[in-house]
């Protein structure tokens, strides 16, 4: 988890830097980002002050809260000297097919959420590693089209060895593509290899889940040779396959 999502998700920090910069105090690096993130997004910001004093977040303050300390971690990405290039080119990407400020934005800010809850590890721990690779992967997937995802796809059905894989393979690979990417080429992450397996895999004879199993982790390798998942997310989604390669 970014440290600056891991210390804004306290509200009361979250109030104590905007109290800060109400009152022209000095702001430190991130309490800067926060207050800039907060000053762009009134509404949010107005949610998240309204509930000072109270015990309980309702539910509107605690997306509050989230969207303002991801976002604040997208700028703060922007000025880390590890991250900053791989940041910029992928909101260079992005824009280049259209994306508007709004959109972008919450591309990476769905970046650093993934990398912050979705997966099991310490809260404590920052993957700016993995954060590299997905950021890598933007260009590819921002540019990738229709025709060619399909061509992805009956590429994978024909390369099967038989009629029995080929109807597995194109099954397969259809159901996580239209559930992946039913709104625009993103990366692939563990929610999707979970409503993949739920709706596709779990519940089958013994021999249709193996099939399965194999043919979702054949076609992530088939993303990851054309730079759509990068080694370190092809390695987790595998290992959530129960794949013992991975």
């Amino acid at each position: 988890m970014h440290p600056l999502i891991a210390r804004y998700l306290s509200p009361e920090a979250a109030r104590e830097t905007l109290q800060k910069e109400k009152d022209g105090a000095p702001l430190g690096p991130e309490e800067r980002l926060f207050a800039q993130t907060a000053a762009d997004h009134p509404e949010q910001r107005a949610t998240l002050m309204g509930t000072s004093g109270r015990r309980h977040l309702s539910s509107d303050a605690e997306a509050a809260v989230v969207f303002l300390a991801a976002y604040a971690a997208t700028r703060a990405i922007a000025e880390d000297p590890t991250l900053s290039a791989a940041t910029a080119r992928a909101r260079e990407a992005l824009k280049a097919e259209g994306a508007s400020d709004t959109e972008t934005d919450a591309f990476l800010a769905s970046i650093l959420m993934e990398e912050a809850f979705g997966y099991e590890q310490e809260v404590e721990m920052f993957d700016s590693t993995y954060v590299q690779e997905t950021l890598g992967e933007v260009p590819a997937l921002a540019a990738l089209t229709r025709e060619q995802v399909d061509a992805l796809i009956i590429g994978f059905e024909r390369s099967a060895r038989d009629e029995a894989e080929r109807n597995v393979r194109a099954r397969l690979a259809r159901a996580l593509i239209n559930g992946a990417w039913d709104e625009g080429p993103t990366p692939i992450n563990p929610e999707h290899i979970e409503a993949l397996y739920e709706a596709e895999i779990e519940g089958k004879p013994e021999a249709e889940m193996e099939a399965g199993l194999r043919a979702t982790v054949d076609f992530l390798q088939v993303l990851a040779r054309e730079g759509l998942v990068g080694p370190q997310r092809l390695s987790r989604l595998r290992a959530q396959l129960g794949d013992e390669e991975a």
